[in-house]
């Protein structure tokens, strides 16, 4: 008798057991749902992705991704596809230079309405124009970078109010250490100011803007190859004229005619870095205008 008792007893035992779990798991929320929201931040190319990255930094529920490959180049080349197009899909901001520089945008607008379009460059207003064609890098001014992290960082405290405190913070830290970089090379800058040097990528006049150097440029088909015999042949001639020894050109860039002039100029070429493709890393632009300054700084 006494060993059906204890059965029952631990039959009723494990139904109750199997019972209170089963309430347990009715009222247990999918992780899903109990799941954190993440805020996706798609932007358009490597300057921008550096920029965001430096503004998200340490924000656990925001995900920042470029849509482009850092080593890709300049935007305003690409040939935007379905693709990129999908890479956009689940973005709540999308953050781009804009100055026309990607041309592909309408195409966003019009495949995902409701995402915000962040124009980095919207407050800048010193960018040159090329045959009435806006020159949108402005990102190697100094100064004009500064303006776009301020505006990207206002947009994003904006549009994810949840997070504004800590963007706010990211912006102050990031344009502390560019003021910093600006102060540091102060003196040696101030030493450039004035001097000439032929630009060979326009990349680069927001560069000369900024460090105050005097810009002769040759009107080029967007890549420094495109030059015609003729016109190398007329700016030798003016570069002896005006004694200017320095030409400018971006790393990795095809260096044949710069090279063909420096021969018969004697002038130096100096090969900077654009900050438009690179190593991925919130220091990466910093590392970049750093490594800049200390070449031009030796310009004669």
């Amino acid at each position: 008798m006494k060993k059906v008792i204890k059965t029952i007893t631990a039959l009723l035992t494990a139904t109750m057991m199997l019972s209170l779990a089963g309430c347990t798991n009715d009222k247990k929320e999918p992780a899903s749902a109990s799941a954190e929201k993440q805020f996706n931040i798609v932007s358009s190319f490597y300057p921008m992705h550096i920029l965001t990255m430096n503004l998200t930094k340490g924000i656990k529920n925001v995900n920042a991704k470029s849509m482009s490959d850092p080593n890709m180049g300049c935007i305003h080349d690409h040939t935007f596809t379905t693709e990129d197009l999908k890479k956009v899909e689940n973005a709540d901001v999308y953050v781009e230079n804009g100055l026309g520089l990607e041309v592909f945008n309408e195409k966003i607008k019009e495949a995902y309405p409701k995402t915000k379009i962040i124009e980095a460059a919207k407050n800048v207003k010193d960018f040159k124009k090329d045959d009435d064609e806006n020159n949108g890098h402005v990102w190697t001014s100094i100064d004009d970078y500064i303006n776009q992290v301020q505006y990207v960082s206002g947009q994003l405290q904006a549009a994810n109010p949840e997070n504004k405190d800590k963007y706010a913070e990211n912006e102050k830290s990031y344009v502390e250490k560019l003021n910093k970089l600006k102060s540091d090379y102060k003196d040696k800058l101030s030493k450039v100011e004035g001097k000439k040097a032929l630009v060979l990528d326009e990349t680069l006049p927001s560069f000369c803007v900024f460090t105050k150097i005097e810009e002769i440029d040759i009107k080029t088909d967007h890549e420094e190859e495109s030059i015609s015999a003729e016109v190398l042949k007329q700016t030798i001639a003016d570069m002896k004229k005006d004694k200017i020894k320095a030409i400018f050109i971006t790393k990795g860039s095809d260096k044949k005619n710069a090279e063909a002039i420096a021969k018969e100029t004697g002038a130096k070429i100096y090969e900077l870095n654009s900050c438009m493709i690179g190593n991925v890393n919130e220091n990466a632009y910093l590392d970049g205008m750093k490594e800049n300054f200390d070449l031009i700084s030796k310009m004669e």
